[in-house]
């Protein structure tokens, strides 16, 4: 029984503290970037550009994923392929990644995550 209240206590303590994972933010937000690839010849920023750009612009990235637009494309060489790269970051900082062309994962709410390529 002292052993549970010793473990509920350095518990509460660490809830009361932060918890270890203090310096991590309270709320973040979703964001998508197109890549700028095409069909039949791809190109584009890999997600790890996209990445940079936010890291070098002092936003701090959360997670990181490739996907798809969700939106329906007729298969044409050198149009669009609807990739895009998707981010998890500090909703503090969404208006800062908004200046870089980020925008809001909910405005594409048909998107999905997939393997990068």
């Amino acid at each position: 029984m002292r052993t549970f209240l010793l473990s509920l206590a350095a518990f509460a303590f660490l809830a009361a503290c932060g918890g270890i994972n203090s310096n991590l933010p309270s709320t973040s937000i979703s964001l998508y970037k197109y890549a700028g690839s095409v069909q039949c010849t791809g190109g584009g920023m890999s997600l790890s550009e996209m990445e940079r750009q936010l890291t070098d612009a002092d936003i701090q990235v959360l997670s990181s994923a490739c996907g798809l637009d969700g939106n329906v494309y007729a298969s044409v060489c050198g149009s669009a392929d609807g990739r895009i790269g998707i981010f998890e970051v500090p909703e503090a900082k969404a208006q800062a990644a908004s200046s870089l062309g980020f925008a809001p994962l909910s405005d594409l709410p048909a998107a999905t995550k997939v393997a990068c390529q």
